[in-house]
């Protein structure tokens, strides 16, 4: 019986720590979700603007209209991906939506 009493003290103790490296777990695994998928969404920008933009291979550097072509490619996908993720924010936030919108 002391035992059982001892494991449910234990555990009402130990339980505040458990629950802090779970949090800490978690972050962790988010951060690196979020890492992966920055070096994702780069990797495919850069294959992406430069199969658009890129089509001559005589010189070591971008002409005029490729530079342009490219810059104007990963501005356009910045916007985008900016634009979802403050969208989604929103939706996840429905607090800050409702002062966004007494705001304005």
């Amino acid at each position: 019986m002391d035992t059982t009493g001892a494991a449910a003290a234990a555990a009402a103790g130990g339980g505040g720590s458990e629950e802090e490296e779970d949090r800490a777990r978690l972050a962790a695994i988010a951060d690196r979700l979020q890492a992966r998928d920055s070096v994702r969404l780069y990797t495919w920008l850069s294959h992406r603007c430069f199969s658009d933009c890129v089509t001559t291979f005589y010189r070591k550097t971008l002409g005029k209209r490729e530079g342009d072509c490219v810059r104007a490619c990963v501005r356009k996908y910045t916007l985008a991906t900016n634009a979802s993720a403050a969208r989604f924010n929103k939706l996840a936030d429905p607090s800050a939506a409702a002062a966004d919108d007494e705001d304005g």
